[in-house]
């Protein structure tokens, strides 16, 4: 798969030129084992290249349900990733999230409005799970969690916690790499991989696509199992970019402060500062429907430590 991994490693180089995605979907069409990730690729390029203007076209809402029928069935995306090892054989794996832009935000809950154009103008790798026990103790030699075992993300670590652990991972690299936490905007950017819907796989969630309180119900939800614990990471379909758990099991950490929207048109140059709060995103295991959303914004002082909270990693090729 020599011809594959050049491609891809193309696509990093030169992540906003559409023609290299698409040679990559006519080869995967061709050679790769299960061509229907060709067909996968090319859907989602639609997407992402809609995303702005999603009523001008109606076809989204097709291309959303074949692109998630698709990875129900077992489909991988094929994307870009990198793999980092850690010490003592542990390794991490990273999808790539191109640059592009999406509509941020939403309209249920007042601390999401308005909605508005964010342009993300660099791309940068995203870890596909959030951080597991098993990377946690390879790089601080320690673990915090309530719930354990090797493969459930890690808990119970405040803000500064998961700054440590970055600043940490990126000083053993020793190289041009940095690992940081994802800011706001890249996590639902990331989360939504092109999608307008209230989560990656559409706008009702049930216990069998993410891991929340079950118990309730939310724009028309089904009720189910409430598995009250953290789940493996990975135990539930992912979206187009190959990220996982982005809804619900741990909230995630991001590296910004808390502040509130404008309706004018963004870059990720524009950074919140300051603040008394820092953003987390993605609900957990004792999270309602509502607030596993893509959109949904929570506060938490940076020295809070739950057994809901945990975070994901973003890596910088610099």
């Amino acid at each position: 798969m020599k011809e594959r991994d050049a491609m891809l490693s193309a696509l990093v180089a030169d992540p906003c030129e559409d023609t290299g995605w698409l040679a990559l979907a006519d080869w995967l069409d061709e050679n790769d084992d299960d061509p229907r990730r060709g067909e996968l690729l090319r859907l989602h390029r639609k997407l992402l290249a809609t995303c702005c203007e999603p009523d001008a076209h109606p076809g989204r809402a097709a291309w959303q349900a074949r692109i998630v029928e698709l990875i129900a069935a077992g489909v991988r995306p094929c994307v870009p990733q990198h793999v980092m090892q850690l010490p003592g054989g542990v390794s991490m794996t990273f999808s790539f999230i191109p640059p592009g832009s999406f509509l941020m935000g939403g309209v249920v809950e007042d601390e999401e409005k308005p909605v508005h154009k964010m342009t993300l103008t660099r791309g940068f790798f995203m870890g596909i799970y959030p951080v597991m026990q098993a990377q946690w103790n390879a790089v601080m030699e320690s673990d915090p969690s309530n719930f354990k075992g090797t493969n459930l993300p890690v808990e119970q670590v405040s803000w500064e916690d998961c700054q440590e652990f970055c600043k940490k991972l990126t000083a053993d690299m020793k190289g041009y790499e940095r690992v940081q936490l994802p800011t706001e905007w890249e996590w639902e950017y990331a989360c939504r991989a092109g999608t307008t819907s209230e989560y990656h796989f559409g706008d009702v969630i049930t216990p069998n696509l993410a891991n929340y309180d079950g118990d309730y119900s939310w724009n028309d939800s089904p009720k189910g199992e409430y598995r009250e614990t953290t789940t493996e990471v990975g135990s539930f379909p992912s979206n187009a970019w190959g990220l996982y758990d982005m809804h619900g099991n741990v909230w995630e950490w991001c590296s910004d402060w808390y502040g509130e929207y404008s309706a004018d048109d963004q870059t990720d140059s524009q950074v919140q500062s300051n603040g008394q709060y820092l953003v987390v995103r993605g609900g957990s295991w004792d999270s309602n429907p509502l607030g596993c959303r893509a959109a949904y914004r929570r506060r938490s002082e940076p020295a809070i430590r739950f057994d809901h909270i945990g975070f994901r990693v973003c890596l910088r090729l610099d």
